[in-house]
């Protein structure tokens, strides 16, 4: 006998959802912590000679990794949001409509916290 209102559909899907969000942490973080120590241990391979080329690749290294940082950043608090809607059983549904996220979005993009027709306002403003 079922005790949730919710339909073992809906708690399988929510679940998978979970492992792929995790999933999704976990490389992430991963990621960002190996970024971390190549930073530390960056250094340009140019070596010509002339300290201003190579000071300007090595410039442009730590403005890349910074950038991936940022992007990293942000996909680490889409995803950890995602999980926080899970947790507060809001998954699935839009947060600036209330409507509900088609499954076949959701299985997409699972961090996603909007619909297809409130992500096109967005995109268009």
């Amino acid at each position: 006998m079922q005790t949730s209102t919710e339909p073992t559909t809906n708690r399988a899907a929510t679940a998978a959802a979970r492992a792929q969000l995790m999933l999704q942490r976990t490389e992430l973080r991963d990621s960002m912590d190996h970024r971390m120590a190549e930073a530390s241990t960056m250094r340009s391979d140019v070596s010509d000679g002339h300290g201003e080329t190579e000071h300007l690749v090595v410039a442009e290294q730590h403005d890349h990794a910074a950038r991936l940082d940022a992007i990293t950043r942000a996909a680490l608090a889409d995803v950890d949001a995602a999980i926080d809607r899970i947790d507060s059983g809001t998954y699935g549904r839009c947060i600036e409509c209330g409507d509900e996220i088609p499954a076949e979005r959701l299985e997409i993009l699972p961090a996603t916290p909007v619909c297809v027709q409130c992500q096109a306002t967005h995109e268009r403003a």
